[in-house]
């Protein structure tokens, strides 16, 4: 296995980690507002 490959390997292991995150970041939103909608009544 080459420094090149392991380079290559290791950045995809990395990229793949970062958008995991955000995709599971944004479904979390998703969720939340879902369950919290958000209401237009303005108590003051």
């Amino acid at each position: 296995m080459t420094d090149l490959y392991r380079g290559f390997l290791l950045m995809i292991y990395g990229l793949v980690g970062v958008f995991s995150v955000l995709i599971l970041f944004y479904l979390m939103i998703k969720g939340l507002m879902k369950f919290f909608p958000q209401s237009n009544n303005k108590s003051e």
